[in-house]
């Protein structure tokens, strides 16, 4: 490992699954794992108080609720890096996984092994990915620059809007006034080049940030 104690933020969609990871990070590899949560905006923006080394996401699907949770790590800290455990090797699926920013991808066949082969590689600075899986990241990757320009809460706003709330709602959702949204929402229009709400929506669900 790295040399000093790398501190892991563990995400996952299952309580049971995280305990189940928990135990063999910390029993079986002898890592901390600081904090660990699901993928909702709030519970991320508080397990990053954390400030960890690798955030290592379990989940076999880039859903867009988890792309997005994915997405706002290095924004609330650069250092992070994002380490995925994953079943899927399809094409389609690592696309997805691409687009959404991450350091790292180890397909759960590799066992233990393998995952402490690339949590080392992760803490030492280096990507790591199972084998054969690479290029279709990096296919996904490529997908990814428009959203990449979003700052966290433009981000966090695109997949609101995009669903079909109202301004004032997702405002409300992000604990935001009106007038801080509506500016988000300027902003978030001139970057991805679209001029409205259905514009909007059509790229989100292009994207996959939202399921049609």
């Amino acid at each position: 490992m790295a040399e000093h104690e790398p501190v892991i933020y563990l995400m996952g969609p299952a309580e049971l699954d995280r305990r189940a990871y928990r135990f063999l990070l910390e029993h079986e590899l002898g890592v901390h794992v600081g904090a660990e949560s699901g993928f909702e905006p709030v519970a991320v923006w508080a397990a990053m108080r954390n400030k960890p080394d690798v955030a290592l996401v379990v989940a076999d699907r880039a859903s867009p609720e988890v792309c997005a949770a994915v997405q706002m790590i290095p924004r609330l800290r650069r250092a992070t890096r994002v380490l995925v455990v994953s079943a899927s090797v399809d094409s389609g699926v690592l696309h997805e996984w691409g687009r959404c920013g991450i350091s790292g991808y180890v397909v759960k066949d590799g066992g233990l092994a393998e995952l402490r082969t690339a949590l080392d590689a992760i803490c030492a600075g280096r990507p790591y990915y199972s084998a054969g899986v690479q290029e279709a990241l990096e296919k996904g990757r490529e997908r990814n620059n428009g959203l990449s320009k979003l700052s966290r809460r433009e981000a966090e706003l695109l997949p609101l809007l995009a669903r079909g709330l109202t301004l004032r709602e997702a405002a409300e959702k992000m604990t935001v006034s009106y007038k801080t949204a509506d500016s988000y929402r300027t902003s978030l229009l001139r970057k991805l080049g679209v001029r409205d709400r259905v514009a909007l929506a059509r790229y989100a669900i292009r994207e996959r940030i939202v399921d049609p």
